[in-house]
């Protein structure tokens, strides 16, 4: 009896390990093709961040298809865009820095994932860096905010 108690137990613990390795940790430029991060990387060290002058965007909307539909996790800082009757937070955008959609110029689209939670939950601190847990898909979603080629279907927002 004893060794099947531990082969449950041993299976318990192999199982639980092969959800984890589930998720994929992404970085931001793991959504961009690498042709294309670089170029960014290189037009954001020309951006004039006075305000004293009028940049030209970088836009894209092209993806790296190999994500769409998969389990990931990023870290991120929240821009609310839908809340609920009660002021709880239901879609937002995830951009990869500190104020991203109110900056000049916003980040491409492929730098900004779209956040949809199933289950409303109260608004968070726009100031503070969270970890974004979902499936990621492959869609564009464009407001008078920002536009995004990635969405999630979130299933955790907690702090980073």
């Amino acid at each position: 009896m004893r060794c099947v108690q531990t082969f449950f137990v041993a299976l318990l613990t192999l199982s639980s390990v092969g959800f984890a390795q589930d998720t994929r940790e992404l970085e931001w430029l793991d959504l961009m093709p690498e042709d294309e991060a670089r170029v960014w990387m290189d037009a954001s060290n020309q951006i004039d961040h006075t305000g004293l002058s009028d940049p030209d965007a970088f836009q894209s909307f092209r993806t790296v298809g190999d994500l769409d539909g998969q389990k990931v996790k990023i870290p991120g800082f929240v821009v609310p865009i839908e809340t609920d009757g009660e002021g709880n937070l239901k879609e937002f955008f995830l951009v990869p820095y500190f104020g991203a959609c109110i900056h000049v110029p916003p980040p491409p689209a492929n730098q900004i994932i779209y956040g949809r939670l199933a289950d409303p939950i109260p608004m968070v601190n726009i100031w503070d860096a969270f970890w974004m847990e979902g499936q990621i898909n492959i869609e564009d979603v464009s407001n008078e905010t920002a536009a995004s080629a990635y969405t999630m279907d979130v299933s955790s927002l907690t702090l980073y």
